[in-house]
């Protein structure tokens, strides 16, 4: 859903950035059902000419889909707050019940901050050896073979390595980012 010039449409910008702020933080989702409840309870309240308390009941009732029959709206505005509630509960309460089983889920495969450190201090760590080892061989190469026979293997091979190499150092200095 995106218009010519590649960005969303208006309408989509003014649903969805809202929508992804309050699914992705779970206590603004627990303060938007609560203050969906109460406000309509509140006009169901004053719509139909009820009392507060009786109202908030009527909002848990309506809006947990229970739908006891006793109370009900009479009025058309009454019955719009309704499908408010309705919808909105229907909306935004499974995505709560989603963010509390989450909680009960444990990855045991993922990393956590300080195994990503540990791995990225231990790649570097490889790392710096590694070239360590390459300069120990390369002085050993060059008194068995000549320099120059060492400059052109050594040519060869960090034309092959450099892509890699480049991509090792980048993915070295994110986690190094991270650890800052």
């Amino acid at each position: 859903m995106t218009a010519r010039d590649g960005r969303a449409p208006a309408a989509h910008r003014w649903v969805a950035q809202p929508t992804k702020g309050l699914v992705n933080a779970p206590w603004r989702l627990v303060v938007a059902i609560l203050a969906v409840w109460v406000a309509c309870s509140a006009a169901y309240a004053l719509l139909e000419d009820k009392g507060f308390v009786e109202s908030l009941w009527w909002g848990v009732v309506t809006g947990s889909t229970v739908g006891y029959g006793d109370q009900y709206p009479a009025t058309t505005a009454g019955r719009v707050v309704a499908v408010v509630l309705i919808v909105s509960a229907l909306v935004l309460v499974p995505i709560a019940i989603g963010h509390v089983i989450a909680g009960f889920v444990v990855d045991r495969n993922a990393f956590t901050h300080d195994e990503q450190v540990a791995l990225a201090d231990t790649v570097g760590g490889l790392h710096e050896r590694v070239e360590r080892l390459e300069h120990l061989l390369l002085a050993s190469l060059g008194e068995q073979h000549g320099r120059d026979w060492v400059a052109r293997q050594v040519a060869e091979w960090r034309a092959l390595d450099e892509a890699s190499h480049d991509r090792h150092e980048q993915m070295l200095d994110t986690f190094r980012d991270h650890e800052r």
